[in-house]
């Protein structure tokens, strides 16, 4: 288990743990989602870029919520899913971390509140300082989960 501050200076526990994981049931998703080997973001309308990601509705798995935001956010359709984490903020707050291949995407998603799909040509990895990013990636959380998730089968690019 990894704990630390994030960007607000309040207390963070994250953990990759499956055991940890399965034994408590999360609020919110995060999704690491990859299209042929680069990581799709979503530039929300005025937090910036960031992971897809949102609150799990009443009646909903946390597995149906993050194929629905993900989608909601970048218009993916996924092809595997798979939970690999989980975090936990200050007050209890926790979200379930999962892992995405992507088969196809929207440049333009139906969200509301996304702008637009954003892909770089690398993957970014120190963005604790770049005001392109939402603050709530510049934490420990994206770039533990990313070295883990640059593990992952689904990181592959699988070639065209």
């Amino acid at each position: 288990m990894y704990v630390f501050s994030d960007d607000f200076g309040l207390p963070v526990q994250l953990t990759f743990d499956p055991d940890e994981y399965r034994s408590h049931s999360a609020g919110h998703v995060l999704i690491v989602p990859f299209y042929q080997g680069k990581l799709l973001f979503t530039r929300h309308r005025s937090r910036g870029v960031e992971l897809p990601g949102g609150k799990i509705e009443p009646g909903e798995s946390s597995l149906a919520a993050a194929v629905r935001e993900v989608y909601e956010e970048t218009g993916a359709v996924l092809e595997g899913i798979e939970r690999i984490g989980q975090y936990t903020l200050s007050g209890g707050q926790r979200k379930d971390i999962y892992i995405a291949k992507v088969l196809t995407y929207e440049k333009n998603p139906p969200g509301a509140d996304v702008q637009e799909t954003v892909m770089f040509a690398d993957i970014p990895r120190d963005i604790k300082n770049d005001e392109q990013f939402s603050r709530i990636l510049r934490d420990d959380v994206y770039p533990l989960t990313l070295e883990r998730a640059l593990r992952h089968p689904f990181a592959a690019h699988s070639g065209q």
